[in-house]
């Protein structure tokens, strides 16, 4: 893939988050989530412009809503790539990585130590 792909992909994914945030605070039917769902589905010059311009007609408190969303759920898709990235280069899937975990021994768990209150008192 080139870089002129790869640029395309992660603009793709990158509109694809900020639709599903703007989803979330101002609703799926409000006419600025359907114009970035537009534009991230369809991304022509047109689209793109048009959903710039009507998430920029925004006051800046339900812009600033949508972006820390939007962020959440970028560090979330990421740490989950990375996992799966991580598993991948491990030579096994979520399911063996489960497995080896479930073959490992359990850590010892030491007995609660009683308080003063509970020697006495009983």
């Amino acid at each position: 893939m080139d870089s002129e792909e790869a640029k395309e992909q992660v603009d793709k994914a990158a509109l694809h988050i900020l639709a599903s945030s703007v989803g979330q605070i101002l609703g799926e039917h409000s006419k600025i989530h359907q114009f970035v769902k537009l534009a991230a589905e369809r991304p022509t010059t047109i689209n793109i412009d048009r959903a710039r311009r009507t998430f920029d007609a925004l006051p800046v408190y339900q812009r600033k809503r949508v972006a820390e969303t939007a962020e959440g759920v970028a560090i979330k898709q990421k740490n989950s790539m990375t996992m799966s990235s991580i598993l991948n280069r491990l030579g096994g899937t979520k399911s063996a990585a489960a497995a080896i975990a479930a073959k490992a021994p359990a850590p010892a768990v030491e007995p609660k130590k009683k308080t003063v209150k509970e020697v006495v008192w009983k």
